[in-house]
């Protein structure tokens, strides 16, 4: 009689294990590197470099958690000037990540912006939110194209619209 109760309790585990490692991600983390490089000669010299590294954590095989770091520097006459940003946010693909797959998706994120003119610093609140689509060439590995939104609360505020084409893998 136990053995028959440990076999059918093994059984049920078993089971229980099978289904929830069907459930699970094939991925657990994300990784996207993006950016642009202006060199502006008119009306006055000026070099612009704006680089972005995102992190996410899959909390669902669709969702996760994402850290994004940003640097953004402005090089002109006037002297120069650097802003750092940390947000804290989420993803959202709207479909099966798969290769020669083309997933839609959402993203959003709430932090703080760091600007150093030079002459004046200070941090302020920032969010931005979009979305894109992803076109996978691997398994693993996409690039990723998309309009966000953004707004940093500062003495001058600032807003905009901002495109973005980058590399994203996942592992």
């Amino acid at each position: 009689m136990k053995q028959a109760l440990a076999i059918v309790l093994a059984a049920a585990l078993g089971g229980m294990a099978a289904s929830a490692a069907a459930q699970a991600p094939a991925f657990r983390h994300e990784a996207s590197l993006f950016g642009s490089w202006d060199d502006r000669d008119e009306p006055e010299k000026q070099e612009i470099l704006n680089l972005n590294l995102r992190y996410g954590y899959f909390v669902s095989p669709q969702a996760l958690a994402i850290l994004s770091l940003s640097r953004l520097s402005v090089d002109d006459s006037s002297g120069d000037a650097a802003t750092t940003t940390v947000l804290l946010g989420a993803k959202y693909y709207f479909g099966e990540l798969r290769r020669q797959g083309l997933v839609p998706f959402v993203d959003g994120g709430v932090g703080f912006t760091h600007i150093d003119t030079g002459v004046d610093d200070g941090t302020d609140l920032t969010w931005e939110f979009g979305g894109g689509v992803a076109l996978f060439f691997t398994e693993n590995t996409s690039v990723d194209a998309g309009l966000r939104f953004y707004n940093t609360d500062t003495d001058v505020r600032s807003k905009g619209i901002r495109g973005f084409l980058g590399l994203t893998t996942r592992f």
